[in-house]
């Protein structure tokens, strides 16, 4: 297989229509997983949403869109409709999504001349066709002025199989193999032991960078990813709650490729109001764990809330780097109130992680944000040298050994690093269950003070040197 199959790009397939004519159980259908927010209500889709999907050893790329509605007049039934827009323009390939149940519409011619328009590749499928005896059903649509339509279901999983197949006969999507062996190469990490000498190595050798974007609603997280990306790629309103699926946006800066994922706002339980709003706050928990970087966006115009230290907390739970944006700066009045301070005193790990003021608005210092999540995606990955390590912990344990208990101490005999991405230490010790939680946060502050590690958690694990 050569050089170029490994770096080829699926191609992109948008699936467009009305609202609520089974778009998004298309596309959670041809995925395989629950990726877009499927419930009967129109308008559920806003964003554009995205994901790979491997079909018949074949990988394409897939994103779901908001729907046409001719008679929405609400304040984002615009900017939903631009967003179909971009879709199509940047797709290879457009299924046209119709409603078999309720026949052709106005909204669907429209959005044929706009596939006219720009001489898009597509086909139509009417949907909601749940058994053959319905297929008569097809028969109005072709007042639309369309050649030829396939009957589906996707509720059922009927018709799809030929749907892929079209979709094949007119994109050329790499095989799965090939796919897998370039993104193989692309994470590959030397397992060998540091250079003597060396104190610690960056193991980090390129690729993109996942940067989850959470907050809590209407703190600018869609708008603050317009910014960087220089278009109007999210729907972006002065609404709370804009966003509901976790979107994935690529962005290319400087030779650096990034994927935002951005999420629903997340707020506390029993404010979450809603099946609805109970699904979307879900994906946004479950996006955290896709991501290398997260954002943690904050209003710097309001008081830190107890929400930002439950989303801080579930960050370094799971492992990943941090940059804290404070947004709105635009609007602070520096004289009555200290974000920053603000901020260190209520999120325990604002001690160790970056922190960026920005004006998604004006755009003010956004740009900035780009430099940080590339230093904190090195600083996840970085290795100390063993011996360095044991010499270093070594002198930590002769100058502030851990505390007595029970008139014994434990004793440190031996540490490793077996883990990046975070950095994890594991440590032999006797007695671990002596080791209090002061003494593991002075631990971890020496290491950083040390070695860096700016922007990422630092696990720490005590083993019995007694036990293998």
């Amino acid at each position: 297989m050569d050089a170029a199959e490994h770096k080829r790009t699926p191609p992109l397939v948008a699936i467009v229509g009305r609202p609520n004519v089974g778009k998004s159980t298309l596309f959670n259908r041809l995925v395989g997983e629950r990726t877009s927010v499927v419930y009967d209500v129109p308008g559920v889709t806003r964003d554009r949403v995205y994901a790979q999907a491997q079909i018949d050893d074949h990988v394409i790329r897939l994103v779901d869109t908001g729907g046409f509605d001719l008679d929405d007049s609400g304040p984002l039934a615009k900017q939903i409709r631009e967003q179909t827009q971009l879709a199509i323009e940047e797709a290879d390939f457009v299924v046209l999504v119709l409603d078999g149940q309720e026949g052709p519409h106005p909204a669907d011619l429209e959005a044929i001349e706009l596939l006219r328009r720009h001489s898009k590749a597509m086909q139509a499928v009417v949907n909601k066709i749940d058994v053959e005896g319905h297929e008569e059903k097809v028969w109005p649509f072709y007042e639309l002025g369309l050649e030829h339509f396939l009957t589906i279901s996707c509720e059922h999983n009927r018709g799809l199989g030929d749907l892929v197949d079209v979709i094949f006969a007119h994109v050329s999507a790499p095989s799965a193999q090939a796919m897998q062996e370039a993104e193989h190469l692309a994470r590959d990490v030397s397992e060998d032991d540091l250079e003597e000498g060396e104190t610690s190595r960056i193991l980090w050798k390129g690729g993109p960078i996942h940067v989850a974007v959470v907050g809590r609603p209407n703190v600018g997280k869609s708008s603050l990813i317009n910014k960087l990306l220089g278009e109007e790629r999210l729907v972006a309103a002065d609404l709370p709650g804009t966003t509901r699926d976790a979107v994935d946006t690529p962005l290319t800066f400087e030779g650096q490729d990034y994927v935002f994922i951005d999420t629903a706002g997340m707020r506390r339980k029993r404010l979450v109001q809603g099946a609805l709003e109970h699904f979307a706050t879900m994906r946004s928990v479950r996006s955290l764990e896709r991501a290398d970087v997260v954002l943690l966006v904050v209003d710097a115009s309001v008081p830190i809330a107890q929400q930002e230290a439950r989303l801080a907390g579930l960050i370094t739970d799971r492992g990943k780097g941090v940059l804290v944006i404070l947004n709105k700066w635009d609007l602070v009045n520096q004289e009555e109130q200290d974000p920053v301070e603000d901020l260190k005193r209520c999120i325990p790990f604002a001690t160790f992680c970056t922190h960026q003021r920005v004006s998604a608005k004006t755009g003010r210092h956004v740009l900035k944000i780009l430099p940080h999540i590339v230093e904190i995606q090195k600083e996840r990955h970085r290795r100390v040298a063993t011996g360095e390590l044991n010499r270093f912990c070594n002198y930590l344990a002769e100058h502030h050994p851990p505390p007595m208990r029970h008139g014994k101490r434990s004793r440190l005999y031996y540490v490793s690093q077996p883990m990046i991405g975070p950095p994890t230490f594991v440590f032999s010790v006797s007695k671990p269950q002596h080791i209090p939680e002061n003494y593991r946060r002075y631990l971890m502050n020496s290491f950083r003070e040390r070695y860096g590690f700016g922007g990422t958690p630092i696990w720490l694990k005590f083993r019995d040197h007694k036990k293998k």
